[in-house]
């Protein structure tokens, strides 16, 4: 059974980093010290040292529900991509791991100096760069080669569970969902859907335990450094493995392309005639389209275990980009008074995707072709 946590604070730090032996005293004498501490369900600090290495810094809050049982699945991942050759893959998209300390639930990373998130990347460029899509897509094809057998024992820290979306319309008790009036006004608008019961329900049903996925894929989670530098000279980092599972690789997939659309929803005005919302973003559909199809291309191109089910797959990962946007409405609104029109847009949107997906690979996503023929293994290669 874990011991009490003590916090990580200032006081303490430089005491616990040296019993570490991750910091000399000598160096922070000579060289300085910087730290950056917030919390959210988590503490985090960021160490900076101008002598020494940098280090982002994680902590589980005892009085936060499973805090500690997420960090301790971070932390699998991390020492399995630097100590297990089957994860591989993961290595070269982590910051080099340091410590896990399970008794007081602190998981110690290299800082990843100079970076941005790709929210802040395409914000800037106010468009989505067709390379970076293509990296993406050979990025997360790369881990999701990482494959287990579905029904075996695994790891106990994996819950191989579907996510909550997947299961909303079977919950008995959705109060806990209700932490605002405008969570509480989408989700009756999801509960009250036609149609989305069986929808959802179809995806839960279908869903797959047999690789290894992130489970929170979006443009936050993913980072690019050094700032500064040509986008192709930048490494991609993903970042935030808590989350990690044994699961569906369509949902990693479906979560960055809802990302993209996301992206341009985000830009429209405010107002609900779909001709002026179009009309008035200021991120167009057309600029979007071309980075969605380079993704898909580059995966699936890269993707040993999908190629050969390419449109099959896709209309799974549309379906599963569909209920991951019904999250991003839901969590733009959970602590939210008033209703926000951009969640409702995308719970909108998402709605008619499951309602009619046969047209939105290539009316809305612009993926012409499901299986891209070997004129296309150039990007993956």
């Amino acid at each position: 059974m874990a011991g009490r946590m003590d916090p990580i604070v200032t006081r303490n730090l430089v005491r616990y980093l040296t019993g570490k032996g991750l910091i000399d005293r000598a160096g922070i004498v000579d060289g300085g010290m910087v730290l950056t501490m917030s919390r959210s369900r988590n503490r985090f600090v960021m160490l900076k040292q101008r002598n020494g290495p940098a280090y982002f810094i994680k902590q589980a809050i005892e009085s936060e529900p499973g805090t500690r049982e997420t960090i301790a699945r971070e932390a699998e991942v991390y020492r399995g991509a630097f100590g297990d050759e089957r994860l591989r893959p993961l290595r070269d998209l982590l910051p080099r791991f340091r410590l896990y300390d399970a008794e007081q639930g602190i998981l110690i990373n290299d800082l990843i100096p100079n970076s941005e998130t790709l929210t802040a990347v395409h914000k800037k460029l106010g468009t989505c760069p067709v390379d970076l899509a293509a990296r993406l897509g050979m990025a997360l094809s790369a881990y999701h080669a990482i494959r287990f057998v579905e029904g075996a024992p695994q790891a106990a820290l994996f819950p191989q569970q579907s996510p909550w979306i997947l299961r909303l319309h079977g919950e008995a008790d959705v109060s806990s969902m209700r932490r605002s009036p405008a969570a509480s006004a989408l989700v009756d608008i999801l509960l009250a859907a036609p149609g989305a019961r069986a929808m959802l329900g179809a995806l839960r049903d279908g869903w797959k335990r047999d690789t290894l996925i992130h489970t929170d894929m979006r443009w936050e989670n993913c980072l690019l450094a050094p700032k500064g530098d040509a986008l192709a000279d930048r490494r991609l980092y993903v970042i935030d493995w808590e989350l990690a599972d044994i699961g569906d690789a369509a949902w990693d997939v479906g979560s960055m392309l809802q990302s993209y659309l996301a992206f341009w929803i985000g830009s429209m005005p405010a107002g609900t005639d779909p001709a002026a919302l179009f009309a008035g973003a200021t991120v167009p559909l057309a600029t979007v389209q071309p980075a969605i199809a380079a993704f898909w291309t580059a995966y699936i191109t890269a993707s040993a275990a999908y190629r050969d089910d390419a449109a099959d797959f896709l209309t799974r990962c549309i379906g599963m980009m569909a209920a991951r946007m019904m999250v991003t409405a839901f969590e733009r609104s959970a602590w939210s008074q008033a209703t926000d029109p951009t969640a409702i847009l995308l719970a909108q949107t998402a709605l008619n995707i499951l309602a009619d997906p046969g047209r939105v690979a290539e009316e809305l996503l612009g993926i012409v072709d499901s299986a891209p023929d070997a004129r296309h293994q150039a990007i993956a290669a």
